[in-house]
């Protein structure tokens, strides 16, 4: 009951009708999808990274862990951050050498990366 005074009032407010409010929530919906997956991935990528790699001031050699199988399109896009240097074990472990820090941050906010640990 609440939530109808609170939408009345907006629509007032706003001077939008019933098809003003289908637009707005059309370009919201628009919005999730195309930015959506980009703002999840910032909001959670410090429990990606390893506390260990936060604070670090030069290159680094790390693991990428995936939760499932990579495809060449994975490959690819994670290569981009560091020089590719095979798989650590098992084919969801990619082993990434020489990652600055901005690069390290920036692998950090995909999404479908489950996490980033140092290579030992």
């Amino acid at each position: 009951m609440e939530m109808w005074r609170i939408a009345n009032l907006l629509r007032r407010r706003l001077l939008i009708g019933t098809d003003g409010g289908r637009l707005l929530a059309g370009i919201l919906l628009i919005v999730v999808i195309v930015f959506g997956q980009d703002v999840y991935g910032m909001a959670t990528s410090n429990h990606r990274l390893d506390p260990s790699l936060r604070g670090v001031t030069g290159p680094s050699n790390v693991v990428v862990v995936l939760d499932f199988a990579p495809e060449r399109f994975h490959n690819e896009r994670i290569s981009e951050y560091g020089v590719f240097a095979g798989r650590d074990g098992a084919l969801n472990r990619i082993r990434l050498r020489m990652v600055s820090p901005k690069q390290l941050h920036d692998l950090a906010d995909i999404a479908w990366i489950a996490r980033i640990e140092p290579l030992k």
